[in-house]
């Protein structure tokens, strides 16, 4: 057994941490104990009756089953020249990874972070995760705090989600995408409105997913009379942050399907 290893197990051991990093010559990894994925009962249920994309349940999974299968999944991109952190040793209790750095979602929250700063890091995003859906995969958790930032490179991580084999790839790929968007609603602090437009744009430029367009001014579609609601001050003024913001999208998504006509 190599001293990595002997590090590495005894790091497991004496945390009680699900991921956590440690030191190993001056170089920084992280250990990601094995655990099962089992899906958000309430979440299955509504989505019995409410179909959307974004409710579709994710599939059980033992510990060990949810530990080869994101192992695997890690080692399949990065055979595919998608960015995630290497796989640097893995057992039947945890694996490996190697530092991939700074949070996406941290430096984007910051405060004091320039508009043309912010975009820089959101074009890259939206490159590699137009890359995963451009080789005909999805990604399953593709909200903005999956990705992070080094070395000049965005990296893609928490592999952790599988999905009925019956479910088509475009719709996995369009529910990425639709975390993805809503993940930026959380976004509060900086100087400048989010521009989804933008980032809306850039996706189809980037993707094979054009049709995705569609979709989202349909989904859009679903939540008008919310929109409306929202505007009656008696209301308004007991929305919380995160509703506003979301609804802010709706808005600017059903604007984009009124000047497309």
């Amino acid at each position: 057994m190599s001293s990595f290893e002997e590090l590495a197990k005894k790091e497991f051991e004496s945390s009680n941490k699900e991921i956590f990093p440690f030191i190993f010559e001056e170089k920084q990894y992280w250990i990601k104990k094995a655990r099962e994925t089992k899906p958000n009962k309430i979440q299955t249920f509504f989505h019995k009756f409410f179909p959307f994309e974004l409710l579709i349940p994710s599939l059980y999974k033992t510990s060990k089953e949810a530990l080869e299968f994101e192992s695997s999944k890690l080692k399949r991109f990065e055979t595919l020249g998608i960015n995630v952190p290497k796989v640097s040793y893995k057992n039947e209790d945890f694996f490996v990874l190697e530092d991939s750095g700074e949070n996406i979602n941290a430096i984007l929250r910051n405060k004091n972070i320039s508009e043309k700063k912010f975009y820089f890091y959101v074009d890259l995003v939206l490159q590699e995760l137009a890359k995963i859906h451009n080789l005909g995969l999805f990604h399953g958790g593709s909200q903005i705090r999956n990705f992070t930032y080094k070395e000049e490179k965005v990296f893609v991580i928490d592999f952790e989600e599988s999905f009925d084999k019956n479910i088509d790839i475009k719709t996995l790929q369009y529910r990425d995408f639709l975390l993805f968007i809503l993940s930026f609603t959380k976004i509060k602090g900086v100087e400048f409105k989010v521009n989804y437009s933008y980032i809306i744009d850039k996706y189809l430029e980037v993707s094979n997913n054009k049709e995705f367009i569609i979709n989202l001014k349909n989904f859009a579609k679903r939540f008008i009379f919310f929109v409306w609601l929202s505007k009656k001050e008696f209301i308004k003024k007991r929305l919380g942050s995160d509703v506003i913001y979301f609804l802010d999208l709706i808005e600017i998504l059903n604007r984009m399907d009124k000047n497309a006509k």
